[in-house]
């Protein structure tokens, strides 16, 4: 693990500084157009239905407590909805776990990971009032109102759909809505935050006829933060969109709109009283991340808001990754599996003061030409970052993780490794757990864990078991960790692996060969933390160190 430290790399020039390469104007390329982004489905005839539901793994030592198989390719096939990638993502509450994937929905027993609902997209959806859907979901659990959200898109895809529970319960009663997202094609890739005053949907927007080069394109025409009110959502008799806010930032370079305010927008997911929106993504045309305000609003009402001034963070030197290894026995396949690109994929945080993400990049400081996992801690009153460390070990891509924080400042990270080594490098879900220090470090206090190795060396999707890849080999395109509500140490974590081949000799009589997908769900206690009392003292004197720091602090690393 190569650990970065903010003063020292400004002071040997390492920080790559975002706001002056941003005059090029020009959007990354492997970003333009939506034609290469696409969940891609696998033809009928490349089917075979295993409507499997695993026993779970109980483990009785260490921090990891239950692992259980969700949501597999195999499942979305028994309804026709097969799609790669999946899009895992998840969320736990009280008792359940809520899944979803493209193509699928499902609810375990988080006590015994029992199964208790497989139910296709279309099917979900249409329970909770909505026609048709098309996947690329994003759940999350409201621990203050007891209450699941769900996003996605609509039946046509420039459409957003919402899901709200009436209670706690999955399985019971829902109420949704469904609005314009983009008024184009797609509003892309919604993301998910939630806080104290309101919930973010952030979108990337492509249309036909925003790229000059390419009219008939499908092309990137910039984003969409949606801000809505939590009290519409989760305090209104139904969900409404009352005093929702839309920032539609455009990407039209001929008529000279090309301010950057990133893609992938990740709203800050906050349960601090005093919190304020953030948005933290991507910057579009250079290495680096930033991070902005959402002014002005309250839990009722988001129409005054404004986005404040944008703070390149000033990270050390990336670039993009580039495909994930594996000990395949064809030659071919050996570097195939698509870890997307830097954008911030999972979920960001709000904790004490400080805010806690982190994005797959190719480390300039590494070189290996390998991907790692980059965790970026920063003071959320001025965007410095406090720590910055890449997850990774030679000979190994490290990618598709995601990150989440509890109100003591622990820290579990998931992502998937993968490399060429015949004894160790099939794809495989892992995890860490760290530690917040006084001033906004991190130490690790769970090594990294094996959670699900992948049941075959040579995934590829959509070709016969034995033979080359054909097509992008998609992965992700993300995976998730949420905090449980009823344990003060409990993390759940969800991430992808591969299933076995699908052909006769694997038990798929029909199936014409090559692998599947699944995903993994698992349980972590990040260990003990001082009893509740010693705590709150020892938040206090946080608070203090942590305010002298920021008055000590004469240099800045975010820009902008």
């Amino acid at each position: 693990m190569l650990r970065l430290r903010a003063a020292a790399l400004a002071a040997s020039g390492l920080l790559a500084i975002g706001a002056s390469a941003a005059s090029a104007q020009t959007v990354k390329t492997y970003w333009s157009q939506k034609g290469l982004a696409g969940p891609t489905i696998i033809l009928p005839g490349d089917i075979s239905n295993d409507n499997n539901n695993k026993p779970a793994t109980v483990f009785n030592a260490g921090n990891v407590v239950i692992g259980f198989e969700g949501i597999s390719q195999y499942d979305n096939a028994a309804f026709a909805r097969n799609f790669i990638p999946p899009d895992t993502n998840g969320a736990v509450g009280r008792t359940q776990y809520l899944e979803s994937s493209n193509g699928a929905f499902a609810v375990f027993d988080k006590a015994t990971g029992t199964r208790t609902l497989l139910q296709s997209d279309i099917d979900w959806w249409g329970g909770k009032g909505q026609v048709g859907a098309n996947g690329d979901n994003r759940v999350m659990y409201n621990a203050d109102a007891s209450r699941w959200i769900v996003v996605g898109f609509g039946a046509n895809t420039k459409d957003l759909q919402i899901a709200v529970s009436d209670t706690d319960n999955a399985l019971g009663s829902w109420k949704s809505l469904k609005f314009e997202g983009f008024n184009g094609n797609t509003a892309d890739y919604p993301t998910l935050a939630l806080d104290k005053n309101a919930v973010y949907i952030g979108t990337n927007n492509f249309k036909v006829g925003c790229s000059a080069a390419n009219p008939s394109a499908n092309a990137f025409c910039g984003t969409t933060m949606n801000v809505i009110p939590i009290d519409s959502l989760f305090n209104a008799v139904a969900p409404t969109l009352t005093n929702m806010k839309q920032f539609v930032t455009p990407y039209n370079p001929g008529a000279g709109q090309v301010e950057d305010r990133g893609f992938a927008l990740q709203g800050v997911n906050s349960t601090s009283a005093g919190s304020s929106g953030k948005v933290v993504t991507a910057s579009l045309f250079n290495f680096d991340s930033m991070a902005y305000s959402v002014n002005g609003l309250s839990s009722s009402d988001a129409t005054g808001a404004s986005l404040g001034a944008i703070d390149y963070l000033g990270e050390a030197g990336f670039v993009s990754p580039g495909p994930g290894r594996q000990p395949s026995p064809i030659a071919a396949n050996r570097r195939i599996i698509d870890t997307l690109d830097e954008r911030i994929s999972s979920s960001v945080y709000e904790v004490n003061g400080r805010i806690y993400m982190l994005h797959t990049v190719n480390s300039l400081l590494d070189p290996q030409d390998e991907a790692r996992v980059r965790v970026v801690v920063l003071d959320s009153a001025t965007n410095n970052i406090l720590d910055e460390f890449d997850v990774g070990e030679t000979g190994y891509d490290y990618y598709q993780g995601s990150i989440a924080v509890n109100a003591a400042g622990q820290v579990v990270i998931g992502y998937n490794r993968s490399g060429l080594d015949p004894a160790t490098g099939k794809i495989g879900f892992y995890a860490r757990a760290y530690k917040t220090l006084a001033d906004g470090t991190l130490v690790e206090t769970m090594a990294e864990t094996l959670l699900k190795e992948s049941l075959t060396n040579d995934y590829h999707n959509g070709s016969v078991d034995g033979q080359p890849a054909a097509g992008r080999q998609r992965w992700g395109d993300y995976s998730q960790v949420s905090v449980d509500p009823t344990q003060y140490d409990g993390f759940w974590v969800i991430g992808q692996f591969a299933r076995e081949p699908n052909n006769a000799a694997n038990g798929h009589p029909g199936g014409t060969g090559g692998t599947r997908w699944s995903t993994w769900i698992a349980n972590i206690r990040a260990g003990a933390v001082p009893e509740p009392a010693t705590w709150a003292m020892m938040l206090i004197g946080f608070g203090f160190v942590g305010a002298g720091m920021r008055r000590a602090r004469s240099v800045t690393v975010s820009f902008g």
